[in-house]
């Protein structure tokens, strides 16, 4: 478990990271709008949108581990593009913390620590 000024921490960084935050939000939209027809047209643009995902959360990674740098920070890899959430794991002198935070409302996040 993450201590208080831990927490603060990372919370800034989530703050700092909420325009990265919301371009996600918009990746995950259009992925959900993809006109899937039978000729495969959309394979081209459902990879856009993964490096487009790929890119957006390494940043958000990198600066996390940035802040926490105490920390072995991983992004656990998502089930799918249209999840619009971040899972990380955290490790510490091994004590380990699962952080989920879920970007589906423009301009807002919201951080869950699960272990």
């Amino acid at each position: 478990m993450l201590n208080n000024d831990e927490y603060e921490v990372l919370k800034s960084s989530f703050i700092d990271s909420q325009r990265l935050f919301d371009k996600l939000n918009k990746v995950a939209d259009t992925a959900c709008n993809l006109d899937y027809d039978e000729s495969g047209l959309y394979i081209e643009e459902e990879e856009t949108c993964n490096r487009h995902w790929l890119k957006l959360s390494t940043k958000i990674l990198n600066s996390l581990s940035e802040s926490l740098k105490d920390f072995n920070v991983k992004l656990l890899k998502n089930d799918g593009l249209l999840s619009k959430e971040l899972t990380f794991e955290l490790l510490k002198a091994n004590e380990k913390s699962i952080i989920v935070v879920d970007y589906s409302e423009n301009g807002a996040i919201s951080i869950s620590q699960m272990s």
